[in-house]
């Protein structure tokens, strides 16, 4: 059994202890007073610091809590002496987790009440008393809108910051992808260049080597569409007003018919294909041509970035609010420092540039098909099975 008790909870810190100090102030003052008044005020105050931990505890009765430390301060000041009108110091920091409409009431109320109540104490003799009151009416009916102002004051400034921050990783990003695809296109230019010259000038002679060179001059030409055919796509997916042509079809029939189309890709390889996909229809509204290209991205990488005899598993799954794709493996796996960044263009999973054939612009390319879809994509480094999974979640919209 867990005996152990929490006055306030942790995060609050030392703030809502400091605050209740001040209440050996009036209870000093109470124990001043006859004893028949005496015993229902130190009710009153314990009745007041239970309801006042009780507020750290019960967000949703909030309102209610301090409505009644705002009654228990109003019959100690009106019963007892209008000084105890100071109380309300002691709480006045937490009316700013009221909603707007009850901060209005409360501290209407209690400034109502307030001046109802020292008019009839300084009125007409004691008028000099006047500024001993003016702090508490400060108190409670406009301090507690210059804390909630503050505090507003404070979270703008922070989202300041934060898209501030994020404006400055965007443009760091497109430097990033400027310096990047610089590099992809030079690359392969700089052999055209230099293989195509030595074709033009004629310094080979031997057949054999001119075919090799007019190989390394295809491949390299093939490479630089390719990079340009995805820089294109990107372009086009990032595009507020790019439109999907959707149509109704069986999700489960279209996953196998891709499938089966990279099925000489993994047998090349001896990889093994564990498959789960539903045999019943499932009949759902997609782009088919874009998220062909999305599956199709994740099934490639498979193959071309693990090595031979790997499984991968490959599932579909019908949930209570999306349909999830999934597509995992064995093989060598992903580094967990790269699961926030490797959606980016031009991230590798190996983070090097190496010339394997890739634009590094595949990943970015099917997370943005799957956003479109208003779906998304989540890469799992620790499966139940394998090393990696990718999981695509589709919204269900189900004819």
């Amino acid at each position: 059994m867990n005996l152990s008790f929490k006055l306030f909870p942790k995060e609050e810190g030392f703030l809502p202890y400091i605050y209740l100090a001040n209440m050996c102030i009036p209870f000093y003052f109470l124990l001043q007073e006859p004893s028949n008044k005496q015993y229902p005020g130190l009710l009153l105050m314990l009745a007041f610091m239970i309801i006042y931990r009780q507020i750290f505890w019960s967000e949703k009765l909030v309102k209610y809590l301090l409505t009644s430390e705002i009654i228990i301060t109003l019959i100690f000041a009106y019963f007892y002496n209008p000084m105890y009108l100071y109380i309300i110091f002691v709480f006045v920091y937490l009316f700013v987790r009221l909603p707007l409409k009850w901060m209005y009431v409360l501290c209407g109320l209690f400034t109502l009440s307030s001046i109802h109540l020292i008019y009839q104490e300084i009125f007409p003799d004691q008028l000099h008393l006047l500024l001993s009151f003016l702090p508490m009416l400060f108190g409670g009916g406009i301090l507690p809108f210059i804390m909630r102002a503050s505090l507003k004051y404070q979270e703008l400034n922070e989202d300041l910051k934060r898209l501030i921050g994020e404006k400055e990783q965007l443009e760091e990003s497109k430097k990033r992808m400027l310096a990047d695809l610089s590099h992809d296109l030079k690359t392969p230019m700089t052999t055209i260049q230099g293989y195509s010259k030595a074709l033009y000038e004629e310094f080979v002679e031997d057949e054999e080597q001119k075919k090799r060179y007019l190989k390394y001059i295809h491949d390299k030409s093939v490479r630089v569409t390719t990079l340009i055919d995805e820089l294109f796509m990107f372009s086009k997916l990032e595009t507020p007003d790019s439109q999907l042509n959707k149509e109704k079809k069986d999700l489960c029939e279209f996953y196998r018919e891709v499938i089966v189309e990279y099925y000489q890709l993994f047998s090349e390889k001896k990889m093994e294909l564990n498959i789960d996909i539903p045999t019943t229809k499932l009949i759902y509204e997609f782009d088919s041509k874009l998220l062909y290209r999305a599956i199709s991205n994740l099934l490639e990488n498979a193959a071309k970035y693990n090595p031979e005899q790997t499984t991968v598993f490959i599932s579909l799954t019908k949930r209570a609010n999306c349909i999830a794709l999934e597509i995992g493996d064995d093989g060598t796996g992903i580094k967990d420092d790269l699961t926030n960044t490797l959606f980016d263009p031009f991230v590798r999973g190996d983070k090097s540039r190496k010339n394997d054939g890739g634009s590094g612009l595949g990943l970015a390319i099917t997370k943005k098909i799957i956003e479109k879809h208003e779906g998304k994509i989540i890469l799992d480094t620790k499966p139940v099975r394998g090393k990696t999974n990718f999981i695509i979640e589709l919204p269900v919209k189900e004819v």
